[in-house]
């Protein structure tokens, strides 16, 4: 869950196009995005959502956190584009056996962030739009910020580092010395940070020393606690979410895969759906579909998956899925706020997966061959 650097620029203004849309803006004059949307028309797009950021400007997070303007420019263009949005079963269903409609759209959002209760849901249901949230269940219990993401943000906006003493030795070596930490930097020392807070032996004694570190690097974490731009939804919450009609569907109970033991995944997914039919009163055999924490997966935890009833699990791999696709490795479209609308625009109708296939076919072409 990291973020990325803007691209492109809207036609008119002052700044100049990037390469990139110029070629996409030719793409489309010259109906290629319409050819690309013919040719993949029965294939399954699955786009893929995080949260809202909540926490005021500069924007933080790009492909974890979409500002509210983007992510209303993304539903009204599925709309103006005539993208048919179908509920994530339906839509796993009808591609198993063909009857999909052209070009169906299924909306997935990961992790149950509380902005996406108090900012996303809202335009979906505005829209009439059905979406999948896949809800990882240990912070919504905790009620505290996702960790590890609030310290990655602490030292993406720390402007002087706290004396070496303040900190755990793992993330006191990495600090360059005789210069201030570029961004690279800084998400090593976070992940340091983050990897020492993991081996204390508590909730409560974690956060104690997050604390600590807020103080040492004198960031107010008053305003993060106010405005819960890095907590989940509460119990309350999630339940509110499903009396509204959307679907609620596992995604680990930690966030993690414990490097695909099948032992541990299968822990997982047990508690995951557990606390997930307890607060919504319905049966565990409810939650079928699956979405790997950071999309990271592998073929070996497959008969977990199947074992535990998964239907289908979905990846961070771009990508379109044609009849016949791994129903437990579905490729997703992964939103961000520094693509354009033409940007999606491109990766929805199928043209970016037809030029990337292409580029792969041609530098194939190009690599020299082995001699037999």
């Amino acid at each position: 869950m990291n973020g990325g650097t803007a691209t492109g620029f809207a036609p008119g203004t002052a700044e100049p196009v990037s390469p990139r849309a110029s070629v996409l803006q030719v793409a489309k004059a010259a109906g290629l995005f319409g050819v690309a949307r013919r040719l993949t028309r029965k294939q399954l797009r699955i786009l893929c959502y995080h949260g809202v950021w909540l926490g005021g400007p500069p924007h933080y997070g790009d492909c974890l956190f979409m500002s509210i303007e983007r992510f209303v420019s993304r539903i009204e263009l599925l709309q103006r584009l005539g993208y048919p949005v179908l509920p994530l079963d339906e839509a796993v269903s009808r591609l198993a056996d063909g009857t999909l409609p052209d070009c169906a759209v299924a909306i997935t959002i990961d992790d149950g962030w509380y902005s996406t209760a108090a900012a996303m849901l809202p335009v979906l249901k505005r829209y009439r739009m059905p979406a999948t949230v896949y809800v990882t269940t240990y912070y919504a219990l905790a009620r505290r910020p996702v960790l590890n993401v609030l310290l990655g943000f602490m030292l993406a906006r720390c402007e002087q580092l706290p004396p070496p003493e303040a900190l755990p030795e793992a993330a006191r070596a990495l600090m360059p010395e005789n210069r201030f930490p570029g961004e690279e930097d800084r998400q090593r020392i976070a992940a340091a940070l983050s990897d020492h807070l993991d081996r204390l032996p508590a909730l409560d004694a974690r956060w104690g020393a997050l604390e600590r570190l807020a103080q040492a690097f004198r960031f107010d974490l008053g305003a993060v606690l106010a405005d819960r731009r890095f907590d989940l939804m509460t119990e309350d919450e999630i339940r509110a979410m499903r009396h509204d009609g959307f679907d609620v569907q596992l995604h680990t109970h930690s966030h993690r895969m414990h490097d695909f033991v099948p032992a541990r995944l299968r822990e997982e997914i047990v508690r995951n759906r557990k606390v997930l039919a307890v607060t919504l009163g319905e049966n565990p055999e409810t939650f079928t579909h699956f979405c790997y924490p950071s999309g990271v997966y592998h073929e070996k935890v497959f008969g977990v998956l199947r074992e535990q009833g998964i239907r289908s699990a979905t990846t961070t791999e771009f990508g379109l899925n044609p009849r016949g696709s791994e129903p437990l490795a579905l490729r997703r479209i992964l939103d961000c706020e520094s693509h354009s609308d033409l940007e999606l625009e491109a990766r929805l109708c199928g043209f970016w997966s037809l030029l990337s296939r292409a580029k792969h076919m041609l530098t194939a072409l190009g690599s020299p061959r082995r001699r037999p």
